[in-house]
C-alpha cells in the first residue's frame, strides 16, 4: 500500500467506495518506484520547485465471472483490453508542491484487493490540508495538487465499474457490462457490446463510438456524442446531444442545453423542455413527442403523436398517422404521404399548414373558432350550418381531398389559421 495526501476542493463529494474488501492469496506482482523531478522555471514560477512521482503496479488472476471495480479521484482512468486471464493496474502518482510534495505523496493510499469474484482498485486520500490547486501568494505563483493516473489492463469479457472524480475515463472496446460514473471529467469509449451499459457524466463530455444498448445520464458540460447505438435511454440536462444512428428504440429526456440532433432512429419517445430537437429519419411508426418551450424538426417519420406547448413543430414527410395536440406557435407538415389514414390536429393559438401528396385522398372535417381556413385546388370544402352559424366565429367545414374515401383529416383550430395545399 502506498500513501499520498492532498486537499480537496471545498464542498466536493467523494465517490462512494465499494464494501470492505480483504486481500486474497493469489498470484500478484508489485513494483514501486520513486523519482523527484526538478524543472527550469522563470522567476515568476520559482515558487513551484518540482514534483515527486511514484508508480504502482499490481495484477490479479481472474476468470470470466469476476468483476472489476476502479475508484479514483484527481487523475484519470484508461482501460485497455487484452487476451490474458488477469487484470493489471499501473498507477502513476505525481505530487506538485513548492514545499511539501513528498508529504503529499506520502499520504495517498492505493488499495488493491480481490475478495471472492470482485477485484477492487481504490484511491484513498488522507486529507490534512484543503489548500489545493494553483494560487498566488504575494505575487508568487504556487501549485499544490496531486495526479493519480490509472492504466487498467483487463479481459474484454469481465464486468467493469469505474468511478472517477476530477478526471477523465477512457475505455476501449468492451464486451461485458459497464458502469461508469464521471464527475468533472470526460468519458470516451470505443465499442460497447454488452446489453448492460450505464454511463453517468457530470460537468464533462461523453463520446461513445458504438454501443449495443446504453443508459446515459448527462448533466452540464460539453455534451454527448454517439456514433451508433442499438437501444438508448438518455437523460440529458443543460448539454448538447449529437447522435448519428439509433438502430432500435430511444427514450430521451432533455432539458435546456444547445439541443439534440439525431441522424436516424428506429422508434423515438422524447420529452423535451427549453431546447431544440432535430431528427433526420424515424424509421418506424409509433413516435411520441412531448415538448414545452422548444422546437421539433423531423425530416421523415412514420406515425407520430405530438403533445406540445409553446413549441414550433416542422415535419418534412409524414408517412403514417399523425395526432397533434398543441398550444401556441406553429405546426407545419411539408408533405402528408399517401399512407396517412388518420390525421388529427387539436390546436389553440397555433398556425397550421399541411401539404398533401398529389394522389392523396381523404375526407375532411375542419372546425374553427376565431380562426381562418384556406385550401388549394386539390381540396373541396363547404361551410355547414344555417345563416346564424355562418355569422358566428365558430365554423365547421366538411369536404374532401382528392377523391375522398376512407382516410380522414380532422382539424380543430382555436385562434389560429389553417392552410391546406
Amino acid at each position: 500500500m502506498l500513501l499520498l495526501c492532498c486537499g480537496l476542493y471545498a464542498g466536493a463529494q467523494a465517490i462512494n467506495a465499494s464494501p470492505n474488501l480483504y486481500a486474497a492469496n493469489i498470484n500478484t506482482s508489485v513494483s514501486v518506484t520513486v523519482t523527484t523531478d526538478h524543472q527550469d522555471m522563470t522567476s515568476t514560477e520559482r515558487a513551484e520547485e518540482g514534483s515527486v512521482t511514484k508508480s504502482f503496479t499490481r495484477a490479479f488472476a481472474v476468470d470470466q465471472m469476476d468483476k472489476i471495480n476502479v475508484n479514483n479521484r484527481y487523475g484519470s482512468v484508461t482501460v485497455k483490453t487484452w487476451d490474458r486471464r488477469e487484470v493489471k493496474a499501473e498507477v502513476t502518482i505525481r505530487a506538485y508542491s513548492s514545499s511539501d510534495a513528498q508529504k503529499l505523496l506520502d499520504q495517498v493510499a492505493i488499495d488493491a484487493a480481490k475478495q471472492g469474484d470482485l477485484v477492487t482498485f481504490k484511491t484513498n486520500i488522507n486529507v490534512e490540508d484543503n489548500r489545493w490547486g494553483n494560487f498566488s501568494i504575494n505575487g508568487r505563483k504556487s501549485r499544490r495538487e496531486v495526479k493519480v493516473d490509472y492504466i487498467i489492463y483487463m479481459p474484454a469479457n469481465n464486468a467493469l465499474t469505474v468511478l472517477q472524480q476530477y478526471g477523465n475515463v477512457t475505455v476501449g472496446d468492451l464486451d461485458a457490462a459497464l458502469s461508469a460514473k464521471v464527475q468533472y471529467g470526460n468519458f470516451v469509449a470505443g465499442k460497447l457490446s454488452s446489453n448492460n451499459n450505464y454511463i453517468s457524466v457530470q460537468y464533462g463530455k461523453a463520446n461513445i463510438a458504438e454501443a449495443t444498448k446504453a443508459t446515459i445520464k448527462h448533466q452540464y458540460g460539453a455534451g454527448v456524442t454517439i456514433g451508433t447505438v442499438g437501444t438508448l435511454n438518455l437523460d440529458a440536462q443543460y448539454t448538447k446531444v449529437d447522435i448519428t444512428n439509433i438502430t432500435g428504440e430511444a427514450v430521451i429526456e432533455q432539458q435546456y442545453g444547445a439541443g439534440i440532433t439525431i441522424g436516424s432512429v428506429g422508434l423515438l419517445n422524447i420529452n423535451a423542455q427549453y431546447t431544440k430537437v432535430n431528427v433526420g429519419t424515424i424509421k418506424r411508426g409509433g413516435t411520441v413527442a412531448n415538448l414545452q418551450y422548444s422546437s421539433l424538426d423531423i425530416a421523415n417519420t412514420g406515425s407520430i403523436k405530438v403533445d406540445a406547448q409553446y413549441t414550433t413543430v416542422n415535419i418534412g414527410q409524414l408517412n403514417g398517422d399523425g395526432n397533434f395536440k398543441m398550444q401556441y406557435n406553429n405546426l407545419a407538415v411539408a408533405m402528408v404521404g399517401e399512407g396517412v389514414k388518420r390525421l388529427n390536429a387539436d390546436c389553440e393559438y397555433v398556425g397550421m399548414s399541411f401539404n398533401f401528396a398529389d394522389r392523396y385522398n381523404a375526407n375532411v372535417d375542419v372546425q374553427t373558432s376565431y380562426a381562418g381556413f384556406k385550401f388549394g385546388a386539390g381540396v373541396s370544402a363547404k361551410l355547414t350550418g344555417d345563416d346564424d352559424d355562418r355569422s358566428s366565429n365558430q365554423r365547421n367545414y366538411i369536404g374532401k381531398i382528392g377523391n375522398g374515401g376512407t382516410n380522414m383529416v380532422r382539424i380543430k383550430a382555436e385562434y389560429g389559421n389553417v392552410i391546406f395545399r
